[in-house]
């Protein structure tokens, strides 16, 4: 083998180092990760996605297969052989072979493809309501873990003001201006501080992974979710949502059910004609050694009640989901109402914990901390100031959630698209 020329080495390097640091930087876990992106992530690697394509594929070919005319049949038959007395043997054998087919009236192929057609589009609108239903869940489980990291961002707090509360008190015992006891019980709250931060750990890392099964990982490759908890977005009125659900998923796919039994209501209708089965063919004669040629047709009759019953089943069942629709139309409508409600109550609720009672509560807890270390304030009072302030700033996380959450619930029952929340990075 030649040597490499030392510029042919050098840009091997580079390549080799270059090659390197892509790799690692799409692999690097401390990437986060949007909404945008995990709803991309699901719906191009997800398990129940994959299977639309061989969903699709199967009724297809299933069309496919109902649309071929009827087969040709070949026919054989063998008469006046092993009797007795002069048709004994095969002296006497009349053998016949003939090619049958029948021609359908009506265009019953074309309509049983109309049929097939129907039933594609019905399961293309169910597997956009599938789809739907995908994308609603990874940003419920998006906002999951985007609320669980604001939790233990408040418990690391929790604990810091513990920490804290427990130095000064320390400091107060030195100084002999407390109780020694006062230090126990601020050893306390700090262990429960320290208990609650690690409960809040558990909960983000199951979230987390609970969150990546949906696009098929076992093991999460995002070390963190990016979205402003607290960017609230903007609402619009019950009556310009309530408008757009016509237009749903979850009642256009009862439209391609309903084309699809007009489909079968066509199809029937074309069964009243009878097909006309042909058949011609070769007869040998063996008595008279000759052969002769053989015709023949038939016709079924009854086909017009049975085509009757088979278009009564279809119109009902025609109606069948026209009363599903309108039910499930009532119910969309209660379903959107109580989640509107709900939405403007947890806007008010998280806009009010996070813009006026919570800085009272920082306000509250700088004087109770300032008046403790001045001997005018207790260590329970200092304690119950950093309790009601860290209770707040959970209230608000869970309320803002909330929001989101409902927002997404709502997108779902309109059918309008879950895009993403706005991330911190974002101007």
């Amino acid at each position: 083998m030649k040597n490499r020329s030392p510029r042919a080495r050098h840009a091997h390097v580079l390549l080799l180092g270059l090659f390197v640091a892509t790799a690692a930087h799409a692999a690097d876990p401390r990437e986060s990760l949007t909404l945008a992106r995990a709803i991309e992530l699901a719906t191009s690697r997800s398990p129940s996605v994959a299977t639309f394509g061989a969903e699709t594929e199967a009724a297809t070919q299933r069309n496919e297969a109902d649309a071929l005319p009827p087969n040709l049949v070949l026919e054989s038959e063998f008469e006046n052989f092993a009797g007795t007395g002069q048709t004994s043997g095969g002296q006497a054998l009349e053998a016949t072979v003939r090619v049958a087919r029948v021609f359908e009236l009506g265009d019953k192929a074309a309509l049983r493809r109309g049929v097939g057609t129907a039933e594609i589009e019905s399961l293309a609108a169910d597997q956009r309501t599938r789809q739907l239903d995908l994308t609603a869940e990874v940003a419920r489980r998006f906002i999951h873990v985007l609320s669980d990291q604001e939790m233990l961002t408040t418990a690391e707090r929790a604990t810091k003001l513990a920490k804290q509360a427990r130095d000064a008190a320390q400091q107060r015992v030195t100084i002999g201006a407390s109780s020694p006891a006062a230090v126990g019980r601020a050893e306390i709250s700090l262990a429960r501080a320290e208990i609650e931060q690690e409960h809040a750990e558990h909960e983000l890392a199951s979230s987390r992974v609970k969150l990546a099964v949906l696009w098929g990982e076992q093991t999460p490759s995002f070390a963190a979710v990016d979205g402003n908890l607290f960017e609230l977005s903007s609402t619009e009125s019950f009556d310009a949502y309530r408008t757009r659900l016509d237009s749903s998923p979850d009642l256009s796919r009862f439209a391609s059910k309903l084309l699809a039994e007009d489909a079968r209501v066509r199809l029937a209708q074309a069964q009243r004609k009878p097909d006309i089965s042909v058949s011609a063919g070769v007869r040998r004669l063996e008595s008279f050694d000759d052969q002769a040629l053989v015709a023949g047709f038939s016709i079924p009759l009854g086909t017009r009640q049975r085509a009757d019953y088979q278009e009564r089943a279809a119109r009902a069942s025609r109606t069948v989901i026209e009363s599903e629709r309108e039910a499930r139309r009532l119910e969309l409508h209660a379903i959107l109402f109580d989640l509107y409600q709900e939405l403007i109550h947890a806007r008010t609720e998280a806009q009010s914990l996070r813009e006026r009672v919570r800085p009272q509560a920082e306000a509250m807890l700088k004087i109770t901390s300032d008046g403790y270390q001045a001997g005018r304030f207790s260590l329970l009072e200092l304690v119950d100031a950093q309790i009601q302030l860290i209770e707040l700033e959970r209230e608000a996380i869970r309320a803002a959630a909330q929001f989101h959450t409902l927002m997404v619930d709502i997108k779902r029952v309109t059918g309008d698209p879950i895009t993403g929340l706005a991330t911190r990075s974002a101007p």
